[in-house]
């Protein structure tokens, strides 16, 4: 039996792929040339070495306390909403299922400040503004605390036009437990609020 999918989520695997083949080809060009940065196979503005508020980010990360977490996502999708000394608070959309991402996104798209420029975009929200949880109920379990000194150092920046993608890839990446337990445990805190 196949597997019928959403055009969202054909989508988003048709970005993903369009991503992987021009990084391959990127990476072929690289070798070739002997490049002395391997890291600089991906176009300019693409990998960012520091985060900004409300902008959405893929990034490599190990924590520190993992020994003592229940679960944790290696490769986080997050939008950084508020700063401290050595990392950020978060929300990692891939703490969320699917459908409850998208309804977060169309929350959240209220709060957006526009430029023309889609990679200067952003989402104008801070922690105090979701931390009530009374209007952005999703966002509960999608909050974590980021230490910046446990990732690989290096963020892929998400544009404004590629967020409703990014949100679809099927790319979290939970230990200890499966997508489904950690999506099943997100339902439950949302619920009892």
């Amino acid at each position: 039996m196949a597997l019928k999918l959403s055009k969202l989520a054909d989508n988003a695997i048709e970005w993903l792929r369009e991503k992987f083949n021009t990084l391959r080809q990127e990476l072929t060009v690289g070798r070739s040339r002997m490049a002395k940065d391997p890291y600089k196979i991906i176009s300019e503005g693409t990998k960012e070495k520091e985060i900004k508020l409300g902008h959405m980010y893929f990034m490599n990360y190990d924590p520190k306390w993992k020994n003592k977490l229940q679960y944790y996502d290696r490769f986080p999708l997050v939008i950084p909403i508020e700063s401290w000394q050595r990392g950020f608070i978060g929300m990692n959309f891939h703490y969320l299922p699917y459908a409850l991402r998208e309804a977060l996104m169309k929350k959240l798209i209220a709060r957006i400040n526009l430029n023309e420029d889609d990679s200067r975009t952003y989402i104008d929200i801070s922690y105090n503004d979701v931390k009530p949880f009374i209007k952005y109920k999703e966002v509960k379990p999608t909050i974590h605390k980021y230490d910046i000194t446990y990732s690989s150092g290096t963020f892929i920046h998400v544009t404004a036009d590629e967020w409703n993608t990014a949100i679809h890839l099927p790319v979290e990446d939970f230990r200890k437990a499966s997508k489904s337990q950690v999506w099943m445990d997100s339902r439950a805190i949302i619920k009892a609020l």
